[in-house]
């Protein structure tokens, strides 16, 4: 059995703030990568405890954020920027489950410890078929668009619960409780990793007993964005084909779950060309919204 671990780092114990902890320009980043590679590391141990043969650890922050000499030896290490969206997707359908590891609740949960959906400086929420989702059911969509479950979540206790709604049979296990926005209640570094070895393990284990079943949904499937600025409601209207619902709201809708979380119309109201498809698939905007997809 094969697991690929997907990473971000606001639901990692001890990483607080975005603006001191989770940017590349924050004063404690460094503090803050090797506290999510240890994280990892954790759950890398709990894994090849149950006979797991091969492990891959996504880099899933925006800007990339594993320790790489601190990565455990076994694990392999999927990074580097920039990257496509194919580069991030594709190997992660290789493996026959996958865990988050470091994951926050989505924007506007008010007890989410850096509460955010993809980008947290542009959008305010998403909804698919009407329903709030964020990173966490986007990734396990994702992955259930080829008939891979994922099976276990790290992060607050916002995101925890989230997971738990949108994703039956996943496990779970909180290394903090958000306060606010900015301030968190955590487990110690060495107490959540020994959490996480621990209950990654006891993941696995369920899973083989009962497995968790791909996240899927019916189609169709309407994609709505809505931006905090009517700039980038510009943007994705116009350079990405959006329906444009409201002043800040663009819709993208398709009966395959990957069109939409790909940010491509299929209703039958674009009429641009495949080649012009392709220009955009290589454009720097499609390369940022292509990271910010998985990883932000």
């Amino acid at each position: 059995m094969k697991i690929c671990i997907v990473t971000d780092i606001e639901g990692v114990a001890g990483v607080v703030s975005h603006a001191d902890h989770s940017f590349p320009t924050g004063k404690y980043y460094g503090d803050s990568k090797r506290l999510l590679t240890g994280e990892v590391n954790a759950a890398v141990e709990g894994l090849l405890a149950e006979g797991i043969e091969e492990v891959l650890v996504i880099d899933g922050h925006g800007p990339g954020a594993i320790q790489f000499e601190e990565l455990h030896p076994r694990a392999l290490l999927l990074h580097g920027r920039p990257i496509t969206y194919r580069q991030m997707v594709e190997p992660m359908w290789e493996y026959d489950a996958v865990a988050l590891v470091g994951q926050h609740a989505r924007a506007g949960v008010r007890y989410g410890n850096q509460n955010h959906t993809m980008d947290s400086a542009n959008v305010d929420w998403m909804k698919l078929n009407d329903r709030l989702i964020g990173e966490t059911a986007i990734v396990a969509l994702i992955a259930g668009a080829r008939h891979i479950p994922l099976i276990f979540l790290s992060g607050d206790e916002a995101a925890c619960e989230e997971a738990r709604e949108d994703v039956p049979g996943i496990w779970t296990v909180a290394v903090k409780k958000g306060i606010s926005t900015n301030v968190e209640i955590a487990l110690s570094a060495q107490a959540s990793r020994e959490k996480i070895r621990e209950e990654i393990s006891g993941a696995v284990r369920s899973h083989r007993e009962k497995p968790v079943p791909p996240l899927q949904w019916p189609s169709p499937y309407r994609l709505e964005i809505r931006w905090k600025s009517t700039q980038q409601a510009d943007l994705f209207e116009h350079q990405w084909d959006g329906e444009r619902v409201d002043d800040q709201t663009v819709a993208f809708s398709s009966a395959e779950i990957m069109d939409v979380l790909f940010y491509r119309n299929r209703s039958g109201r674009s009429d641009r060309s495949e080649c012009n498809e392709v220009s955009q698939r290589d454009s720097p905007l499609f390369r940022k919204a292509a990271v910010d997809l998985v990883v932000r």
